[in-house]
């Protein structure tokens, strides 16, 4: 049986498959998992101009509070 360990932080790989597809692999600690701009552009296929727009409006409408979710 192929087990992964578990390590003291949290782990994201984000890959393209064979199919052409991006797909995401999350080995987590805690319940929170944190996404540069970048990575979030890169699992969505957009610009980190788009992510961060995106972002901007989440803050704006107070969907989430900035200092709760940004490090």
């Amino acid at each position: 049986m192929n087990e992964k360990a578990p390590s003291n932080e949290n782990q994201i790989l984000i890959y393209k498959t064979e199919a052409g597809q991006y797909a995401v692999e999350v080995l987590l600690d805690g319940d929170t998992v944190w996404l540069t701009q970048n990575q979030m552009a890169e699992l969505f296929q957009t610009t980190k101009q788009n992510v961060g727009m995106h972002i901007k409006n989440i803050f704006n409408e107070a969907e989430l509070k900035e200092n709760s979710v940004v490090k």
